[in-house]
């Protein structure tokens, strides 16, 4: 197993040192890349410039090991044709450039300022219920054309099941940008469970934290001075960027927490995620009282991009620049000596824009990756040829018994 202390070093001397020509390359699955984006049901092929750039996934198992795949594609410009896709069924099995289409369907994504469609959809989450769920910014370029809305689909009709705009005082027009969703469903909410959910979206522009609760469909924000942007190293214009991730304690666990970091932070931050859905400690304006229980679990020594915790309690995130995938438990300190790096691979991880552990029909944990060309994030251009997104897996066995990486996306394919 590749050794933590190694990666976490001092920022100055992260790979200098001569750490990474000891660690050994680790494979991930590729299912699909991107050189153009093929925005299948149109008929139109464009070259990823900056124009359209994909920032989230999800994984969707089905029957007999059939899997649907998931992409965000927020509108940077009305000329964005649809803005949730999925990848087309007959290039489920394709590797390079497979067409996308609309979910889910054209009529929601047109015209771009149709406040009872989509506007810009930015993150998903599929949970145990076979629901998709996801957070419209109702952003074009910046311009707050509609107020942000969470929407949830049922996977086996695919229907819309609920619709909430957020209230005006839980986002900034504008500014809010959501870089993380995750959604509980509380396992003692039964048979409630598959008609409610806890959701919690990063705003990582707005520096707080959203909850939504889908079964009042009320919601609630809080802040706190760990969900500001910290003074570090500045990349990929991570400057004014605060919260950045959001993550949750398995839901068997003893003790639940939710999980977060600022991007430019070396620091992890832990709240317990029964003072996070109490909604009259925000509420009321006494959130100082709660202050004192955000905690800083310890120090990577280095910037983490996406997380994602497994069903397990180990904790995964992106490494910046680095190549790399680190994985700590929750079980034991938050030390050089607990985090562990589980995948080295810098043509495969790169720019990490979303993270997710998905279930696949085995019931096994996958954790699957968006990894981008980090330039297209700053403005730059690459050539036409050149891959400029990939969507990467493991299984997490694979990836904590450091043995070569399967997904059971392929073994259906195969078999």
């Amino acid at each position: 197993m590749f050794q933590a202390r190694c990666i976490l070093l001092a920022v100055g001397l992260l790979l200098a040192s001569g750490c990474a020509q000891r660690l050994r390359i680790k494979e991930l699955h590729t299912l699909h890349r991107w050189s153009n984006l093929s925005f299948g049901v149109l008929g139109q092929s464009q070259a990823s410039n900056g124009q359209f750039l994909p920032v989230d996934i999800d994984i969707e198992y089905g029957d007999e090991g059939r899997h649907r795949t998931f992409l965000t594609i927020p509108r940077l410009s009305t000329g964005t044709p649809y803005t949730l896709a999925t990848v087309v069924a007959a290039d489920n099995g394709l590797l390079e450039n497979p067409r996308l289409e609309a979910y889910p369907n054209m009529a929601w994504h047109m015209p771009a300022n149709n406040c009872s469609g989509i506007t810009s959809a930015i993150r998903t989450h599929i949970d145990e219920c076979w629901r998709l769920w996801v957070v419209d910014s109702g952003q074009v370029n910046s311009m707050q054309l509609c107020a942000p809305q969470i929407l949830i689909f049922d996977l086996v009709k695919d229907e819309l099941v609920q619709r909430s705009a957020l209230p005006p005082h839980m986002y900034t027009p504008s500014i809010s940008i959501f870089t993380a969703m995750v959604v509980d469903l509380l396992e003692g909410s039964a048979p409630s469970k598959c008609l409610g959910g806890m959701a919690y979206i990063a705003d990582a522009w707005g520096y707080g934290l959203i909850v939504f609760d889908a079964l009042t469909g009320k919601s609630w924000r809080i802040e706190h001075e760990s969900m500001q942007p910290s003074l570090g190293v500045r990349r990929f214009g991570s400057a004014h960027a605060g919260i950045f991730t959001v993550s949750l304690s398995p839901s068997l666990a003893a003790e639940r927490f939710l999980y977060f970091h600022t991007l430019n932070s070396f620091f992890e931050i832990a709240i317990p995620l029964h003072l996070v859905n109490n909604a009259s400690i925000w509420r009321q304006g006494s959130s100082e009282a709660v202050s004192k229980h955000f905690r800083i679990l310890g120090t990577r020594g280095t910037q983490c991009e996406s997380e994602v915790m497994d069903s397990g309690g180990n904790l995964y995130c992106s490494l910046i620049s680095l190549g790399a995938l680190i994985s700590w438990s929750e079980h034991s300190n938050y030390t050089a000596d607990a985090i562990r790096a589980v995948a080295y691979n810098p043509q495969q991880l790169k720019f990490v824009t979303g993270l997710k552990i998905n279930r696949n029909s085995k019931g096994e944990n996958e954790l699957w990756a968006l990894s981008s060309e980090p330039n297209l994030f700053v403005g730059g251009t690459l050539k036409e040829t050149e891959i400029k997104f990939q969507i990467i897996g493991c299984r997490t066995a694979d990836l904590l018994a450091n043995t070569p990486c399967t997904v059971h996306a392929m073994d259906a394919v195969h078999t």
